[in-house]
């Protein structure tokens, strides 16, 4: 995109909020700018404006939020922009910000002891990121209290938005993108709104070029072993479907994922007794956990001697540690990173000498 458009003003036209709301006839004429993996944003051009559409679960049929460009010239009700003055209510969304260089925009953020991003941790103890989160929801009253021009959040209910009505809330959903390039992608979303697209469509073009390098090194591997990886809770297990981000970067990474036919809007609850016999035919078993420290094998399976005796866990176990590692924000932007952990659990000849970031073999 030029650069044209960027001395215009911000409008919030999500469903419920304060704003005056767009007649259908004005919303007409527009056409989007495709993207290059993310299905669940888009952004639309008419002229001068710019809009930016966020999908739900459900696809372009689950429009649930409308944010609209108008030039400084239009007399309609508008919020500044770019945006300089914000609050995250999700620390996933603040590598989009400091892959940027707009930390200073962020003034508070809930769950601030989980930040891993030093940038922002120097922020927390200097006090200019604040923290806005309660352990049950939002101090709706510290976060008018920073006066933000929008809120970031996850589309989920929050009592506390009806307090807060007059803040502009955006929905962001790049965890239900598919590919790992599609999470990435949401880089351009917040660019927009920060006013630094091109900076943002730059960024997004050198990682996909990485990443897709290093995908199609693929083809020189050894054949690809059998990879299991999952997660357990209170006993029960569960696994990623074939069509989601993990299973992706599973068999990008020169794995064979033995779920890969499978497909599910969400995770797959695997029964034991399967788990015990994929377990036992894979040549790679990996598990997410969130850990405070280093994990071994008996933490990877949870303690089950069953599990800790499969093959697979035997002859390589593999970890993703969201206790340690930023797995669930900065690797959202690194996913060439990601790939290289896990092609070296996959391929160990292949990699050479490497600290893994995110995915590392557990040693016996």
């Amino acid at each position: 995109m030029n650069d044209g458009w960027w001395p215009i003003a911000f409008v919030w036209l999500l469903s419920g909020c304060s704003s005056p709301s767009v007649p259908e006839h004005d919303l007409a004429g527009w056409s989007g700018l495709p993207n290059a993996y993310a299905e669940h944003f888009e952004v639309q051009v008419r002229g001068e404006e710019r809009r930016l559409l966020v999908f739900g679960p459900a696809g372009r049929q689950d429009t649930i939020g409308k944010y609209l460009y108008r030039s400084a010239a239009d007399d309609r009700p508008a919020m500044p922009w770019p945006l300089d003055r914000v609050v995250a209510l999700s620390t996933t969304h603040l590598p989009f910000f400091a892959a940027l260089h707009a930390e200073a925009v962020v003034v508070g953020a809930a769950h601030t002891d989980q930040v891993h991003d030093p940038g922002f941790q120097d922020a927390i103890r200097k006090g200019e990121l604040q923290e806005v989160g309660l352990p049950d929801g939002v101090d709706t009253e510290r976060l008018l209290a920073l006066a933000p021009q929008a809120v970031f959040d996850l589309p989920f209910g929050r009592k506390e938005r009806t307090l807060m009505a007059e803040v502009p809330t955006i929905e962001v959903v790049e965890y239900l993108e598919d590919h790992p390039l599609g999470r990435t992608e949401w880089v351009r979303f917040f660019g927009i709104l920060l006013g630094r697209e091109q900076q943002a469509d730059s960024l997004f073009d050198s990682i996909r070029h990485r990443y897709s390098f290093l995908r199609d090194l693929r083809e020189h591997l050894p054949p690809p072993p059998l990879v299991f990886f999952g997660s357990h809770w209170q006993g029960a297990w569960f696994a990623p479907p074939g069509n989601s981000y993990m299973a992706t970067l599973i068999e990008d990474a020169g794995g064979r994922y033995l779920l890969k036919d499978t497909v599910a809007s969400g995770n797959i609850t695997v029964p034991l007794e399967r788990v015990l016999v994929l377990g036992d035919s894979a040549d790679r078993f990996g598990v997410l956990l969130a850990h405070p420290g280093a994990v071994d094998r008996r933490t990877l399976v949870g303690g089950d001697p069953r599990v800790l005796a499969l093959r697979g866990v035997q002859a390589g176990a593999f970890v993703g540690n969201s206790g340690t590692d930023d797995l669930f924000g900065q690797a959202l932007l690194e996913p060439d990173e990601v790939l290289r952990d896990l092609r070296c659990v996959f391929h160990a000849g292949s990699c050479g000498v490497r600290e893994a970031r995110y995915f590392r073999g557990v040693p016996q």
